[in-house]
């Protein structure tokens, strides 16, 4: 984040606007790595980039654990505004975590 975000990122969460500037970004990671038991894994399915508007969208699924150790998973798109190399806007489209430890059918890629 630090390499990659403009100090003035502001990153959406679906349709509202959850964090204004890379401090907040930092600060949020930070409290959410804090909080679980490992890192995050993440594999990446999808990339489309538009080099003459400077947008990227990626599709992924994060896998982590929660709090009290409960495996979820997210699937999410991202679709990053880019200034030169810096993200200067990034919105993440997702519908909600699934609770993997209820899913039997939930397959670890």
């Amino acid at each position: 984040m630090e390499r990659f975000y403009a100090p003035d990122v502001c990153v959406f969460e679906n349709r509202e606007l959850a964090r204004a500037g890379l401090e907040r970004c930092l600060e949020f990671e930070r409290e959410a790595l804090s909080r679980s038991q490992e890192p995050p894994r993440f594999k990446l399915h999808r990339v489309a980039v538009n080099e003459g508007d400077q947008v990227a969208f990626l599709e992924y699924t994060v896998r982590f654990l929660s709090a009290t150790g409960r495996p979820l998973r997210l699937e999410e798109v991202s679709v990053q505004a880019w200034d030169g190399d810096k993200i200067t806007s990034e919105r993440f489209y997702y519908e909600g975590l699934v609770d993997e430890g209820d899913d039997p059918s939930a397959v670890e890629e």
